[in-house]
């Protein structure tokens, strides 16, 4: 089950000691092993982040499609896939009143799409904050607790790669002969 660990963090709920063998499997593993593992899990991590782009198309805030742009795979002995971050994504806002007085804007900035992300994912809501600043409801979706497509991409797609990882880890031991 995928869940909202804190700001800016998102976990897979994993059996500890199991995840724990295999970290201390793979890092018993040589280069060479490590470097396949890698490179095996690799189009696995490519075929979650196309699911989660999938599902990133049907969720109902417009700034998902802006996020979505900023999903990568990335090479690691894990399946691994990165949302959000530092990217600048969406129209540019705010700034100041340029000094030549044609009218135009500077200092204008667009939002980093990780400030953007739990927003897509959970929806909004009218609200204040613990600071007592009113905020609005900017991501025009409701407050939805199990997710629009991140929670439903990984709790869909998690099973079938997992089996497909594990299986791929075991090829590796079996080659060089630890099994």
């Amino acid at each position: 089950m995928a869940t909202k660990a804190g700001r800016g963090t998102f976990a897979i709920t994993v059996e500890p000691i199991e995840f724990k063998n295999l970290l201390r499997l793979l890092g018993s593993l040589d280069k060479e092993s490590q470097d396949k593992v890698r490179t095996r899990a690799l189009p696995l991590s490519q075929r979650l982040a196309g699911q989660l782009f999938q599902f990133s198309q049907s969720a109902p805030s417009p700034q998902t499609k802006l996020v979505a742009q900023t999903i990568t795979p990335k090479r690691d002995r894990l399946i691994r896939v990165d949302v959000g971050g530092s990217k600048k994504v969406g129209r540019k806002y705010g700034g100041e009143q340029s000094k030549s007085g044609k009218g135009a804007k500077v200092r204008q900035q667009q939002a980093p799409a990780g400030a953007l992300l739990w927003g897509t994912e959970y929806g909004s809501h009218v609200g204040v904050d613990s600071m007592g600043r009113k905020y609005t409801d900017r991501f025009k979706a409701p407050y939805k607790k199990s997710g629009y497509w991140i929670n439903p991409a990984v709790d869909y797609y998690v099973p079938i790669v997992a089996r497909e990882y594990a299986e791929m880890v075991q090829e590796v031991v079996k080659e060089m002969g630890l099994d």
